[in-house]
């Protein structure tokens, strides 16, 4: 198994237009005081760093976002000043309300792997688990397929054999996050089929199947287990940064 390239985590991902996304950001920006679209567009770039937004764009989005009453474009000393208006407030005030929940309550569960993979940072007790309005979301920030196998591959290592029920409660009581049963049956027989994991069934009523971790299994596992931590680590940073944008911290 080759080891994957990340790619950069993207706004979209988040459910967001670029437009929309460059609205968040000059709108919050502007509620720090009066400013100008090169400072902006610096502190852009500094912030977000894995995305280009050109000069340009900004600033068309900046006269769009003023003819609808966002902000006001002032000039003064040889420079364009951006303030927000009231009704630029109320706007980053509703997208906050429709969104931020959303992204806390996935990056809840990112941490909480980010913890179990890397053994630092916050523990974050399950009190519930990940609501259902909120699954699609994260599945398009990460790969369940990588979180799964991570977690199966660790758990074959330390014991003769586990089985996907069993590691389906382990998702729910450790991450508060789960995938569905059909998926993780699907999984199991890819990873047989793979050599990571060989396969017996519990008994003549086939209800169980019991996997044990391979050789090849023990060999990738490492390598499963690095680019899965790569990749929260990655999507933990965009996920606080993004809260940026909707709670100014």
């Amino acid at each position: 198994m080759k080891k994957k390239d990340l790619s950069p985590v993207r706004v979209e991902q988040l459910g967001f237009s670029q437009r929309e996304f460059l609205v968040l950001f000059i709108l919050r920006k502007l509620t720090e005081g009066t400013s100008y679209p090169k400072v902006i567009h610096k502190e852009l770039r500094e912030r977000f760093p894995e995305k280009v937004h050109s000069y340009d764009y900004l600033c068309k989005v900046a006269k769009q976002i003023e003819t609808e009453g966002l902000v006001v474009i002032t000039f003064g000393n040889r420079k364009n000043n951006l303030s927000i208006t009231t009704l630029g407030e109320t706007y980053l005030h509703e997208f906050e309300k429709r969104s931020k929940k959303q992204i806390q309550e996935v990056q809840a569960v990112i941490q909480r792997f980010v913890k179990e993979i890397t053994g630092s940072g916050e523990t974050i007790p399950v009190t519930h688990q990940l609501a259902e309005e909120h699954r699609p979301f994260f599945s398009k920030l990460v790969s369940v397929k990588d979180l799964v196998r991570y977690v199966t591959l660790k758990e074959a290592l330390s014991r003769k054999y586990v089985y996907m029920s069993e590691i389906r409660s382990l998702l729910q009581d450790t991450f508060g996050w789960e995938a569905s049963n059909g998926y993780l049956y699907e999984l199991a027989i890819e990873m047989e089929e793979k050599n990571l994991l060989e396969g017996r069934w519990d008994g003549d009523r086939r209800a169980k199947r019991l996997l044990s971790i391979t050789e090849e299994g023990r060999h990738h596992y490492k390598q499963i287990a690095d680019s899965t931590r790569e990749r929260l680590l990655q999507i933990k940073k965009f996920l606080h940064r993004i809260l940026y944008l909707l709670e100014g911290s």
